[in-house]
């Protein structure tokens, strides 16, 4: 058997509507982590990809006039083309209406049932349907749902359970073993607190969905969407053939989704003996206007019309670089217009521009061959610190550095004056602007991950010495 790939991957999104912000965002770290695993000479499988199951898709379809399959046909285009716009360069697009995968999901349930872990019984609570689950009375906000400011409706029917409880000390061992990771800290410890408050079986059927997979032996239900959903991390490796993947190595996802994936998801695995997860991070939300961005709040953005507007890779760095990666963060054209002005077209950009046009100008001969920086250069950012920050998913810190090092080295322009040394000191000059071309190089190299097509425009620049403007002027 070949040598495990690094295994990392997104949610598989809910295709209810089209790709917002919030998508992108997740799809975006995934990206950035994904190739810079690979510059390291890691073999990835970047797995994202869409969810097609369950009430909301079918409501969503009969508001459209559209059978549900229909409706998520029309859809996933829509995802995909988000994703290459976004030049999001992933190993495959899952989707769950695969009937491998379908198959799959019914022979896992049918395994669990086998070993005991599955029980038939009646339960009556609040449930959600924008979220499609049941809420404790002590989660909500106001008598709402926190995340979508709805009320929840009291529901009652006889459904399958998988008992969760049975798994409260083997997930607290696990956690504490550090077998899997929790990210952030701040995560880690809500997840701690709510295995040690108890934990209740769950309901993993429902009576009256049609749009979904059949429960084996049982077609009056069908299997609740988010194991179907959680279920697609495994069947990945039977639907894209893929027999060195297990287990995952990162899983990326939003904070909201922390429950089934850092206790459900490992606790399912459990039950099935197989290896858990290496690390599972759960980011912030995104807000706007201090309210957290959601479809059914009505309060998002398009990630193609940012994209349209200022080009990929500036929405790239503008998501990354606005805040911590784990906390909440508000976002808005206006700041990704500010970045990309102020930060990437008036630092990084002008820096390469006026310093390849004054190699040029003053006739210096800069030496392109040297592989090694300078003691001054690499100091401004250790290759071993830049690699603890993208492995601690400290993007936000990573480009904060670039863009220092690229101020410094502006400022170092400004402070030597090579229109002057060109006049009476040669030596020096040369001397300025082959520090200046190391630190661009260095600038190069450290944000390609961030911002691919940029990072091949600024080395092909930099090769021929040929000016072009990086980030051209936005037109309002």
């Amino acid at each position: 058997m070949s040598q495990k790939k690094l295994y990392i991957t997104t949610p598989i999104y809910y295709i209810n509507d089209v790709p917002h912000i919030g998508h992108a965002y997740t799809t975006v770290a995934a990206d950035v982590l994904s190739r810079y695993y690979k510059s390291q000479g890691e073999d990835v499988f970047f797995l994202t990809g869409v969810d097609e199951h369950g009430s909301k898709i079918a409501e969503a379809a009969k508001k459209a006039g559209k059978k549900p399959k229909e409706f998520a046909d029309s859809l996933v285009p829509r995802f995909q083309q988000a994703w290459k716009n976004l030049n999001i360069d992933y190993s495959e697009f899952f989707r769950t209406t695969n009937p491998e995968h379908e198959k799959i999901v019914k022979d896992t349930i049918s395994k669990l049932k086998d070993l005991g872990f599955i029980e038939k019984r009646k339960y009556t609570g609040l449930y959600c349907i924008a979220c499609e689950k049941f809420l404790l009375p002590d989660e909500l906000v106001d008598g709402c749902c926190p995340d979508h400011g709805t009320k929840p409706t009291e529901h009652s029917e006889e459904n399958y359970f998988f008992l969760l409880s049975k798994f409260s000390d083997k997930l607290l061992s696990a956690i504490e073993a550090g077998n899997y990771q929790i990210l952030p800290e701040s995560r880690k410890n809500e997840v701690v607190g709510k295995i040690k408050a108890g934990l209740d079986d769950v309901s993993i059927s429902r009576q009256k969905v049609e749009w979904g997979i059949p429960f084996p032996g049982d077609e009056t239900q069908t299997i609740y969407v988010w194991i179907d959903a959680l279920i697609n991390y495994w069947s990945a490796q039977e639907v894209f053939n893929q027999d060195n993947i297990w287990p995952p190595d990162i899983q990326l996802m939003a904070k909201d989704i922390l429950w089934f994936h850092a206790i459900i998801w490992p606790a399912l695995l459990m039950a099935l003996s197989l290896p858990l997860p290496k690390k599972i991070f759960a980011h912030g939300f995104f807000t706007f206007g201090g309210q957290k961005m959601s479809k059914t709040r009505g309060n998002v953005l398009d990630p193609n019309v940012l994209v349209e507007k200022f080009g990929a890779d500036a929405v790239r760095y503008s998501l990354l670089r606005e805040f911590p990666f784990g906390e909440d963060g508000d976002i808005s054209e206006e700041k990704i217009a500010g970045r990309y002005q102020n930060e990437l077209a008036n630092n990084i950009g002008n820096l390469l521009n006026r310093t390849i046009s004054m190699i040029n100008k003053y006739q210096v001969k800069i030496d392109q061959s040297r592989k090694e920086y300078s003691d001054e250069t690499i100091s401004r950012y250790p290759i071993a610190e830049f690699s603890k920050d993208i492995e601690n998913f400290q993007f936000d810190k990573i480009l904060q550095k670039i863009l220092f090092i690229a101020e410094f080295a502006n400022r170092i322009i400004e402070e030597n004056k090579p229109w002057e040394l060109a006049k009476n000191n040669k030596e020096k000059l040369e001397e300025v602007l082959q520090s200046v071309y190391e630190f661009l190089k260095l600038i190069n190299e450290r944000i390609s991950p961030f911002m691919p097509v940029t990072a091949k425009k600024m080395k092909k620049q930099l090769e021929t010495l040929e000016p072009e403007p990086l980030f051209p002027r936005i037109e309002k």
